[in-house]
């Protein structure tokens, strides 16, 4: 079997299940909002993630490869985070005065995408012996700029003051140590040195979405490598779904099946499918 061109594009067919029919509870609600900031979440979903469900259910097969999983687990964290930090700032929870828990959010989506995308890079040199070219410096410069309001959790609450329009305010990240003082903020403060609240949140939340894009799009064009790749498709499609017809009271039987693995050939393109790459002929 020849490696494809990876400086073509490969036609393919991805899961024709969309989040908004398929996802679990938490993405169908927050998906219509944040597919216009991380769209390419639902990309992967579909190469990665619903494939390994069993049939007509939002719950993995039991026995599925261990990347796989961590992949999926993690990728899924940092959904709920961003809809978590979304949900916050768009509701103006507490009138940010808790503001740090949302930072808590958007630096633990950030952390889990890399464990997903170390889960991902993992997946691909086993199947490839070849390492892939997964770029993370934006992601962990991000990480560290969002641990600076973050890391105030585990400090004194720090103090905020709001403006002659009531908009709460917070010290410029590059002023964070100069107003480590309650008194600091209250009585010796220059204006200048804050931003507000809201602003910098949502700055950091559109910043690390554009980021998570970026990285995403790097895991799908590597993921084209793996179209045509057999141990991919082998690790992908490992475990059985046992379903349960009635309750245990009736006595009623169980049955299990396997995953549906379609063939790869020695021929012809393939795409990214629900149960494994489709041939097209």
């Amino acid at each position: 079997m020849r490696e494809p061109d990876s400086s073509q594009e490969i036609p393919r067919q991805q899961s024709s299940v969309s989040l908004s029919e398929g996802g679990d509870a938490i993405e169908q609600e927050w998906w219509p909002k944040l597919q216009p900031y991380i769209s390419k979440y639902e990309t992967l979903w579909q190469m990665h993630v619903e494939p390994l469900r069993r049939r007509d259910s939002i719950y993995f097969r039991d026995g599925i490869n261990e990347d796989f999983e961590t992949f999926a687990m993690n990728h899924y964290t940092t959904f709920v985070n961003l809809a978590r930090a979304f949900e916050k700032i768009e509701l103006r929870l507490d009138d940010f005065k808790y503001a740090e828990e949302i930072w808590s959010n958007l630096q633990r989506a950030s952390e889990v995408a890399k464990k997903a995308s170390d889960a991902f890079a993992k997946i691909y040199a086993r199947c490839t012996s070849a390492e892939s070219r997964i770029n993370l410096a934006k992601l962990e410069n991000v990480t560290q700029s969002i641990k600076q309001y973050r890391n105030a959790l585990h400090a004194p609450m720090r103090g905020t003051v709001k403006d002659n329009y009531g908009t709460r305010l917070i010290p410029r990240r590059d002023m964070l140590q100069k107003y480590f003082l309650w008194t600091r903020v209250m009585y010796h403060r220059d204006d200048s040195d804050f931003t507000p609240v809201e602003t910098q949140l949502l700055e950091d939340f559109n910043r690390l979405c554009a980021i998570l894009q970026d990285l995403w799009s790097q895991i799908e064009n590597e993921s084209k490598k793996l179209a045509t790749n057999k141990e991919y498709s082998a690790r992908r499609s490992v475990g059985t779904a046992t379903i349960s017809y009635g309750s245990v009271a009736t006595g009623a039987k169980s049955t299990s099946y396997g995953s549906v693995l379609n063939p790869v050939g020695a021929s012809g393109t393939y795409s990214f499918g629900p149960q494994g790459p489709v041939k097209k002929e």
